[in-house]
């Protein structure tokens, strides 16, 4: 009985595995460049916490790139986090699949995405900052952190304008991919076309204008 009991549990586990791999196997290419599309673009969506404040263990997040090397060489000179730029870029970002076309160990598919204009998003705590500048509380934050202080706030505005999501763009793009000896990976490094979509319209490939090698990073200036 228990040698019976015992070989039945083993052909189970046989065809359990078996099953398994043949419905990952029987995926046609379509299927796997659509699979693939969407492993890239799920590593730019900001997990959410749950009620205990605890995010997912294994997050697609964060992606291997944002596109914006150039960007962010500035920005974390002045003592902006990475992390926590992206997480307020991307924080209203969704995407959809579209079709999918297959050729050899080539492939498209369309991805249509909406997330709120970066550049809106600058344009807007640039004009809240001009305006900020003229009252006492900007003398006031000066006075207490220097231009550390100040840029400090002028973050905090361009990730509150972000988070409003005060101008979503929805954007399709072509997403490229090929097929290697570990299936199929997107190819969007540089991709000017597919990165300008994400940040809602945004150019973030040039980046800003680099700091000059003579002026002290805010950031880095004592408070007064």
């Amino acid at each position: 009985m228990l040698r019976r009991d015992f070989l039945r549990l083993v052909a189970a586990g046989a065809l359990a595995m078996f099953v398994g791999f043949g419905t990952t196997a029987c995926k046609s290419e379509t299927d796997q460049v659509k699979d693939a599309a969407s492993a890239l673009l799920e590593s730019y969506v900001v997990p959410v916490p749950n009620e205990d404040g605890e995010e997912p263990e294994d997050p697609a997040w964060p992606a291997a790139d944002f596109g914006d090397a150039a960007t962010m060489e500035v920005l974390e000179k002045y003592g902006v986090i990475a992390d926590d730029w992206h997480r307020h870029c991307f924080k209203n970002f969704s995407y959809e699949l579209g079709e999918a076309s297959v050729d050899g160990d080539s492939a498209t598919v369309d991805v249509t995405v909406t997330n709120t204009s970066l550049s809106a998003a600058l344009d807007a705590a640039g004009a809240d900052f001009t305006a900020f500048t003229e009252t006492q509380d900007s003398e006031d934050t000066y006075a207490q952190g220097g231009k550390a202080a100040l840029f400090s706030h002028l973050v905090d505005l361009v990730y509150a304008h972000l988070d409003a999501n005060e101008n979503p763009v929805t954007t399709t793009v072509s997403l490229a991919l090929t097929k290697g000896d570990d299936g199929w990976a997107a190819n969007v490094s540089g991709s000017e076309e597919f990165f300008s979509a994400l940040y809602g319209g945004s150019n973030v490939i040039a980046g800003l204008a680099p700091v000059d090698e003579g002026a002290e990073a805010p950031a880095e200036e004592p408070a007064e």
